[in-house]
């Protein structure tokens, strides 16, 4: 039979070898919870630093005398180069378009023999309106009247 005394001494000896690693343990944690407290901190001091340059910008922007004009003259400059491009035609200058032209039959989806090619007109006295600029004009348009919605 195993003594009292050693099993005494057996249970110390393991109780203090699990309160040592308990203690580690909470060690451990408080030791990743300053650190995880101390990003946090690094993290709020630079989101309020950038916050602070995005403010900086934003007055800056505002108080640009130029910023408004320069708006305008990109947006006057799209809408001229529109205008431009719709009245060409009507100013006596000819316009050369690209124009897909198919040539062959199909018989049924039996027989296909189309083909499309790429072929060159010259349009005269004639008003072109491509994709691309009505995006433009309607985007540029949407644009002017979602700022003013915001400001009201």
């Amino acid at each position: 039979m195993i003594p009292i005394e050693l099993l005494t001494m057996g249970g110390g000896a393991l109780m203090g070898g699990l309160m040592k690693f308990a203690a580690i343990g909470q060690k451990n944690k408080a030791d990743n919870h300053k650190m995880t407290m101390e990003a946090f901190s690094e993290k709020r001091k630079a989101k309020q630093e950038a916050e602070v340059g995005i403010q900086n910008a934003r007055n800056a922007f505002k108080n640009d005398p130029f910023a408004k004009l320069t708006r305008r003259i990109i947006v006057l400059a799209i809408l001229g180069l529109a205008y431009w491009q719709y009245m060409a035609g009507l100013t006596g200058l000819d316009i050369v378009m690209p124009v897909m032209v198919e040539s062959g039959f199909n018989f049924l989806g039996i027989i296909d023999t189309t083909s499309t090619a790429t072929e060159y007109q010259t349009f005269s006295n004639a008003v072109v309106i491509q994709d691309w600029m009505k995006h433009a004009i309607l985007a540029i348009i949407s644009f002017y009247f979602g700022q003013a919605a915001a400001k009201a």
